[in-house]
């Protein structure tokens, strides 16, 4: 037996041990020869897996072997982070494979194992899963350790570090200490990383305690962890991020000296940073104020920054800063000149505070001083304005007005892309979309070109798709079951896959679990009958490549329609070849007819003589399909029967769809919601799906909503495209009531900044095209709001920037009809962000000259106390109530 078929035999058997045995005794001879017949090995392996995966148990030998037997540098680097070769993750620690690498290689020169570390060590992932490159960290540390070299300080092996490298209780040993601490406070993706493996009541992950602890026995010096966070919150970053080195500067108790050395820092921290660390950098720039170490420039550049944050509580801190110190500092000039740049605050509370402020220090202010908060004051509303004359003399006439926006920009329908024109480019388009996100319009501009282009020449389309993606295991592969079943489940990748394998879609199994509502998986049946639908439809699109010349449903416009006329030629063409459309497609055509018919084209469908051509050409003498009933509840702790049975207690949102009148069934039932035998309308649950809803019923946009709003029901933590497709929705056409409104207000509550921003641009949508359910969303939002599921604050800052866009009518109607189910009764608890919405509502309403009183605002307005609510309540109460001038 040869020396490499000694290797090969310890690699199959699994045997990491036996493999670096045989490997360090290997002559330069026998590690040429293993260096050569690894690759071929290594494709062997792969071949003979169920899926084209590396038996784990070899994956190792296979590491080791390469370390012990590849002689360049950078080439046994490439091999050792092979991402065919990833060691499966283990929650142990890796001393095994370390101590085989760094048998293999004791004989190899201190240069090139240094090198071959850093190599490595440079392949270390921060964002995406580090614990997969766990085994590349250990290997890289073993190799730097046996060069008795420096250890890489890359972003990886720093990270790799923190996450599992280093052993917590035992940190003050660790060799690579004193060169990676610095190293933390300047690697991006350390402080995420820090924040999962740090668990302060475990004493085995208490990176935080055991760094101060480490700094108190003088084992790290203090200025490095203390001049570290400085500079990590300097560099900037997110609050999620930074949170872990706020912790570490709070528990490293800085001292009066070490604050005030870093008031400068301080400072220059108060403007942008995120708000934990603005409020620790407040509090340091007080405590070096209360020192008399912080100077007269450095005390205007804090308040400057401060007053125009958006944080209320740093920007009412700030206030008694300034308060308390005035007289005692001798700042009262300073104090009521920052004062002023509260009066513009759009909180009532904090304009109120400011103009306390500056009556209670007015006295001792200079001339100037008092002309500029006359001058200020002049913005204020009346009774502000008069307790400041009282203070400080008459003041000129109020400011005038702002003009009052034009309106919302008027909407402009997203165009489709062109169609692709060429089969090199439709091979282009495949690589993304193929294990990507898959985009409707994106999804349908493919499948409609593959069909016309297979259908025209077969064979050149299979030939220049298996140039180009034959080796794709997924795409071209053969049916190992789960490779089949994971295409079946994508659009573009099942089509493709039907074009290079021989294998016959499953239609009839699919269009059978959509006609009889047959379970298909776990979910709410509204889900399940819409996802049947699509699979039904997604498989026979596979099973049309090469047999159809064209696909009905393929879209002609931006919100999912296809035009009258292209339809009808598409029909022609079937009739032209003697084919009849699939039935999926046919549905979904019909769905997408506009409301508008083409009067000519519908003349032309009566010439059409197939079973689809007379089908559509009697769909459009009726006008398509009439608008259902709809109707959308938010249930509260009683939940109602539906359909004479009680719906799940798990339920949110109560949606029903009832076609009406002579519809053809398969549309029926489609639209039909929920299906029927079903205990309940749906959710909370959102399906990948969900994405081509509304372009599914592009003319009647409720029907969609009324699907949509049940799913998007307790996602508003996620952030899963649920702002594009209520912008979709919104693009659709139809009548919009309370379950476009309610879909509406579940987005515009949402967690993530992105998703909020595209449900404002659909508000805005809506709003140009003079379809906005404005009662409805406002009803809707009040409502989801008072039972906790989505937050007040959260849609205020929505719409806010959706009156800063022009809507701010719509914006008052959304709030008026929100705030009776919004304001608590006596001794309850109004929801965070109230006050917020309530002022919104303030400024909206004098934009539009609202008037009219509401009860539940009114009742709130005269309770007693001086909360915000309560002056908001009433501010927003005057405004209503006050005649026009």
């Amino acid at each position: 037996m040869s020396s490499w078929d000694a290797v090969r035999a310890a690699i199959d058997s699994g045997d990491l041990g036996g493999t670096a045995r045989l490997v360090a005794a290997l002559d330069p001879a026998g590690r040429r020869a293993t260096a050569t017949e690894l690759p071929a090995l290594l494709k062997t392996v792969r071949a003979a897996s169920q899926w084209g995966l590396v038996d784990p148990r070899k994956v190792e030998p296979l590491l080791v072997a390469g370390a012990g037997a590849i002689g360049g540098a950078a080439a046994a680097a490439a091999w050792l982070g092979r991402r065919d070769l990833e060691v499966p993750w283990r929650a142990g620690r890796y001393d095994d494979l370390r101590a085989a690498v760094q048998a293999v290689t004791a004989a190899r020169p201190d240069e090139w194992r240094a090198e071959v570390a850093h190599r490595v060590a440079a392949r270390i992932r921060t964002a995406d899963a580090v614990w997969r490159d766990l085994p590349l960290w250990h290997m890289a540390a073993a190799l730097t350790l046996s060069a008795g070299a420096a250890p890489p300080v890359s972003d990886g092996f720093v990270v790799g570090w923190v996450f599992g490298g280093a052993r917590v209780p035992s940190l003050g040993e660790d060799p690579f200490l004193d060169a990676l601490v610095p190293r933390l406070f300047e690697t991006d993706g350390a402080g995420l990383a820090l924040a999962l493996a740090t668990d302060t009541t475990a004493k085995e992950r208490d990176w935080i305690g055991t760094l101060v602890a480490l700094a108190e026995a003088g084992r790290l010096e203090r200025a490095t962890l203390l001049d570290g966070c400085v500079n990590r919150f300097l560099r900037g970053g997110t609050a999620h991020t930074l949170r872990w080195f706020v912790q570490l500067h709070q528990e490293l108790r800085l001292t009066d000296e070490e604050s005030a050395a870093r008031a400068r820092d301080y400072v220059r921290l108060l403007p942008t940073a995120p708000p934990g660390v603005a409020d620790l950098a407040l509090r340091e720039t007080r405590r070096a104020d209360e020192l008399g170490r912080l100077d007269g420039a450095l005390f205007e550049e804090a308040i400057s920054a401060l007053l125009f944050r958006p944080e209320k509580k740093l920007v009412r801190a700030t206030l008694t800063w300034l308060d308390r110190t005035a007289r005692p500092r001798g700042r009262v000039d300073a104090t009521l000149r920052a004062a002023t740049a509260v009066f513009a605050a759009e909180a009532l509370d904090l304009r109120e505070r400011a103009v306390r402020i500056a009556v209670r220090h007015g006295g001792g202010a200079g001339a100037q001083a008092r002309e500029e908060v006359r001058a200020a004051a002049a913005d204020l509303p009346a009774g502000l304005r008069a307790t400041v004359a009282a203070a400080f003399g008459p003041i000129d006439g109020a400011a005038a007005a702002p003009p009052v926006p034009a309106g919302p920009p008027p909407f402009v329908p997203r165009d489709l892309p062109p169609p692709i024109g060429s089969l090199a480019e439709l091979v282009e388009e495949f690589g993304p979309l193929a294990h990507g996100h898959e985009t409707w319009a994106a999804v349908e501009r493919f499948l409609g070109a593959l069909v016309e282009h297979a259908f025209v020449d077969f064979a050149a389309t299979r030939d220049a798709f298996a140039r180009a993606f034959g080796d794709d295991p997924w795409a071209a592969g053969a049916d190992d079951g789960y490779r089949r079943s994971y295409a079946e489940g994508r659009w573009v990748l099942s089509a493709v896959r039907s074009l290079l394998r021989p294998e016959v879609p499953r239609v009839a199994e699919a269009r059978a679990a959509f006609v009889r509502d047959r379970p298909g998986g776990r979910g709410t049946g509204h889900a399940t009958r819409l996802d049947r639908f699509l699979g039904w439809r997604r498989r026979e699109t596979a099973a049309a490549v090469g047999v159809l010349p064209v696909l009905l449903a393929t879209p002609t416009e931006g919100s999912g329609h296809v035009d009258t006329g292209v339809l009808i030629r598409r029909l022609e063409r079937l009739e032209e070849a003697g084919l009849e459309p699939g039935g999926a497609d046919l549905v979904q055509a019909m769905l997408r007819v506009p409301r508008a018919i083409d009067t000519a084209a519908a003349s032309r469908a009566g010439a059409l003589r197939s079973d689809a051509g007379r089908a559509v050409a009697s769909w459009l003498a009726a006008g398509g399909l009439g608008d259902p009933a709809v109707d959308c509840r938010i249930l509260g702790g009683t939940v109602p029967a539906s359909g004479g049975r009680a719906p799940r207690a798990s339920a949110r949102i109560l949606a029903t769809v009832d076609p009406r009148g002579d519809v053809p069934p398969g549309i029926a039932r489609v639209c039909a919601f929920p299906a029927p035998g079903r205990t309940d309308s749906g959710g909370p649950h959102y399906r990948t799906s969900t994405w081509s809803w509304p372009a599914m019923f592009p003319s009647h946009r409720e029907v969609a909503a009324a699907h949509l709003a049940p799913c998007l029901a307790g996602t508003d933590e996620y952030e899963w495209a649920q702002g594009e497709t209520v912008l979709a929705l919104a693009e659709a056409d139809g009548p919009s009531g309370a379950a476009t409104g309610t879909a509406l207000a579940l987005v515009l509550g949402n967690k993530h900044e992105r998703e909020r921003a595209d449900a404002v641009e659909a508000l805005l949508a809506l709003s140009g095209r003079g379809r906005l359910p404005a009662a409805e969303t406002g009803a809707a939002a009040g409502r989801l709001a008072a039972l906790g599921r989505v937050k007040a604050t959260r849609i205020a800052r929505a719409l806010g920037a959706a009156a800063d866009a022009g809507a701010h009518a719509d914006v008052w109607a959304i709030i008026a009809a929100a705030l009776p189910a919004l304001l608590p009764a006596p001794g309850a608890r109004a929801p965070a962000g109230l006050p917020d919405l309530i002022a919104l509502g303030t400024r909206t309403a004098e934009l539009g000259g609202a008037r009219g009183a509401i009860p539940a605002l009114e009742a709130v307005a005269s309770r007693r106390g001086s909360s915000r609510l309560v002056q908001e309540a009433a501010h927003l109460h005057r405004t209503l109530t006050t005649a026009h001038c």
